[in-house]
């Protein structure tokens, strides 16, 4: 059961990404327009976690995701729905990132089904809105926390 919430965790990141980074010509009517700037700063053993997805899970429902992925600073800039910021509110931060290993590059790529092997660096606590215990709150201040994630893992 933990492995199929990770996945559904993944799987629902990676969809709130695709949506979260699309870029729309025009504003949603129903997009809240209070919306706060917001970095979250992410830290492994109080060292920038760099390419971490960083997902927003609101206590109360919201339409449109808030997602972000962290620099070579650890800061994740929050977008919901292609438009700068976070909605206001208290959330649960979800926290994921993969590394591949054995991957094969160039022309070799793929070949005899060798694509590598995907391994999770982040402890599944922080991967799913069931375990994390990292909160942040967004009011109409501008927004900066950070939060650190533990020692790495090196779970499939």
């Amino acid at each position: 059961m933990k492995r199929l919430t990770s996945v559904l965790t993944l799987a629902t990141l990676l969809l709130t990404l695709a949506v979260g980074c699309h870029k729309n010509s025009e504003r949603p009517a129903d997009l809240p327009p209070d919306m706060t700037p917001t970095k979250i700063t992410i830290t492994q053993e109080g060292k920038p976690l760099e390419g971490a997805s960083v997902m927003l899970k609101y206590n109360e429902p919201v339409k449109y995701p808030t997602s972000g992925i962290t620099d070579e600073n650890g800061v994740a800039t929050m977008v919901t729905y292609g438009f700068a910021g976070a909605q206001q509110g208290t959330a649960k931060v979800i926290v994921l990132k993969l590394v591949t290993e054995g991957e094969t590059q160039g022309e070799e790529y793929g070949k005899n089904g060798d694509y590598g092997t995907d391994f999770h660096v982040v402890d599944a606590k922080y991967r799913s809105e069931e375990t994390t215990d990292l909160e942040i709150t967004i009011g109409s201040k501008n927004v900066k926390e950070t939060f650190d994630v533990g020692a790495p893992v090196h779970e499939k």
